[in-house]
Formats: structure tokens, sequence, C-alpha cells
């Protein structure tokens, strides 16, 4: 870690981050528009929501490799481009294949700025700092849904969804030459010359078990907030730009939960914040959802669900630099945090929406529920083998 914070590139590493998260929920917003310009299902528009995570899910792990080769600064522009690209190529797509087409693509951008980005803000902050700007990071994902939420439904509405990516794809390009300026030059480093299948054998299992548990939460926390817009649409019928006001809104409670990790970290376990915030997740999860219930009053449920998921999700970073152990797995485990969450973002909306499709929306707690126990358990048992492992080194 760096002996001084480089707050500057901390920030603009941020920044594209959250750039490239209000890429992968600038669909969600618009879903009624595509429908009615496309003919495309419920379950079409699900794989739109998610196919930009498909390389990530992919490949992650090797992605966090090889950005400490590529260098750090240079994998967060040159993923930020990218995405800007493909984003231009979708608003203009004038068919479903160029659409999914763009989007696939679209994914290598994005993994290249969620690997490098954290492995950068861990690199750039003290020790003292690392905590506090590891939560940070931990607020892009919903910070950006928030903002493509918001965006999304009132420049769709005045512009049309192609002027709508036409506006998200100038956001991640100027993100991209703010983190250019902003982010020092990248050093070759005798690490980053390692073999990847070494590197790969030296990743503890504390890593395994924490990406694991990031696939759940990754998965009930976006299909939440990329289902939420659809749901008042057609449940209580409020327009797109309403439905992603109010989405919009909610979403800004996770980044409240994730800033507030940082407090609770000092006066309960680890176990004890996982638990208690699963509980009430899990518990707020079923009245949001709940039919007979009318729009005000399953706001607050799901403001309180995605605030505990905020939570977990900064939690969930600040553990990536403990349990890799050195700082040349930093970089990996990053990566494979970032797959395993992939994991949960590409197949969360698609098999979410079928089960609406099949079952109906009071399905989704029972989803959120389950992915929820599973990150607590393997959370858990993530801690358990980092301490097991240090108890090693000391007998």
């Amino acid at each position: 870690m760096a002996e001084k914070s480089d707050w500057r590139a901390i920030l603009s590493a941020f920044l594209v981050g959250v750039a490239g998260a209000v890429q992968v929920g600038r669909v969600a917003p618009v879903t009624t528009f595509l429908q009615q310009d496309l003919q495309l299902d419920l379950f079409t528009l699900g794989w739109l929501v998610s196919l930009i995570t498909l390389a990530s899910a992919v490949f992650g792990l090797i992605a966090g490799y090889w950005v400490v080769r590529i260098g750090l600064r240079a994998s967060i522009v040159t993923g930020a481009l990218f995405m800007g690209v493909c984003a231009l190529v979708s608003a203009v797509a004038t068919s479903v294949p160029i659409l999914v087409g763009a989007r696939v693509l679209e994914g290598l951008g994005y993994l290249l700025v969620v690997v490098a980005a954290p492995t950068l803000i861990a690199h750039e902050a003290t020790q003292k700092d690392a905590s506090f700007a590891l939560a940070m990071w931990g607020t892009f994902f919903t910070l950006g849904l928030s903002i493509a939420a918001f965006a999304g439904g009132m420049i769709s509405e005045i512009i049309g969804w192609r002027g709508w990516f036409l506006a998200s794809a100038g956001l991640v390009v100027l993100a991209a030459l703010a983190a250019l300026v902003s982010t020092p030059g990248d050093e070759r480093h005798a690490d980053a010359r390692s073999d990847i299948w070494a590197t790969v054998y030296a990743m503890p299992k504390a890593s395994w078990l924490l990406g694991a548990a990031f696939l759940g939460l990754t998965l009930l926390s976006l299909s939440i907030l990329s289902l939420l817009p659809t749901f008042l649409v057609q449940e209580y019928g409020l327009t797109p730009g309403s439905a992603g006001g109010v989405t919009g809104a909610v979403a800004l409670t996770s980044i409240a939960g994730s800033l507030s990790y940082g407090a609770l970290a000092n006066r309960l376990s680890e176990t004890g914040i996982a638990s208690v915030a699963s509980l009430f997740l899990i518990a707020s999860a079923f009245p949001t959802f709940a039919n007979a219930a009318t729009a005000g009053q399953i706001v607050p449920f799901a403001a309180v669900s995605i605030f505990m998921s905020g939570i977990l999700v900064a939690q969930t970073f600040s553990a990536v630099p403990r349990v890799a152990r050195t700082p040349r797995l930093i970089g990996p485990s990053n990566g494979l945090v970032a797959q395993f969450g992939s994991v949960g973002a590409l197949t969360g909306p698609p098999l979410v929406g079928a089960l609406i499709s099949t079952a109906n929306w009071n399905a989704v707690p029972f989803v959120v529920a389950g992915f929820t126990l599973s990150f607590v358990v393997l959370f858990g048992l993530a801690l358990s083998s980092h301490k097991a492992s240090l108890s090693e080194e000391f007998t």
C-alpha cells in the first residue's frame, strides 16, 4: 500500500467504475421502449440487461492477472473507451443481433475497469485509508445503476432510448479521459511476470469463498434493481420516467449502506455485520414485491433491502486485500470476485424474469432469501479459512 493516499487517482478510478456501472444499468429504464420498438419479451430484455457481464463471468480471474501485466491505468482507460464505442454501436443498432453483440463486446471493457480500478485503489491508498476507499468503491455499482435509472427514464422520454444510449457513451468516454490525466503512470514489476497458472495455484482458499459469496449478493441486488422499474410499470401503472426515478432513489440507499459499513466495522464483528444485514434484507424483500401493497408502501421496504445489500457489498470489497494476503494477489483476487459476481449479474435478471413469467412477482423474495443465506454462509467460511491460514503461518 502507498505511504500517502493519492485521492486524485482513487476518485478518478472510482468515477470510471461509476460510468461503467451506468452502462450496466442503461437498459433497465428503457425496457418499455425497447419492447415497443423491437418487440422483445421479458426474457430477452433480461439478457440485454446482463450480457455486459458475460466477459467478467468467464474471464474475471484471468483479467486479474493480465491487468497487472498491461498496467492498471492502461487497463482502466482502454476499458472505458471500449465501453463508449460499444454503447455508440448500440445506439445506432437496427436489429436485435447487433444490439446483443455490442452488449457482449462491451463486457470486455467493463471487465478491465472493474478489475483494474479496485486494484489501483488498493495500491494508492494507505493502510489507514484503505477500508474507507474500498468501501467507497463498493458504492460504484449501485451509484451507476441509480444514475442510469434516474437519467435513463427521463432522457429516453425526451429523445428516445437511442439518445439515452448516446449520452451514456459520452459519459464513459469523459470518465476515461479524466482517468488518463489523473492516475499515475504504469510501472513494470517483477510480480507481473509470474506465470498465470502459478498465480491461480497461489490464490488462497478464502479468495475463492469470498468470490462465491459475492455471486449470490450480486444476483439478488441486481435482480431487485433491474426488475423494480418493470414491476412498477406493469403492476402499478407508473410511467417509465417515474418508475426510474423511484428505482434510482431506492438504489441510492445502497450508497448510504456501503459508507456506513466503516462505522459498523468498528463496533461489530464481521460475521455479526453480515448476519444482521442479511436478516433485515430478507425480511424487507417479501413486502417489496407484495401485490397487495401500494406503491408508496413497497418503496421503504425496497430501500431497506438495498441499504442492507450496500453494507454487504462494502464488506466484501474491504475483505479482498485482507484475504488475498499479498499485494501480488490483490489483482487476481479482485478478478475472481468480479468473475463470481458477474456470474450472478449475468444469470440473475433473465432467470428471475423467466420465473416471473411462469409464476408471478411474489416468487422474487424467495430468490432473494436463498441467495442472501448463501452469502452469509460462504462469507463466514471465507473468514474462517483466512484465520486458519494465518494460524498455520505462526505454527
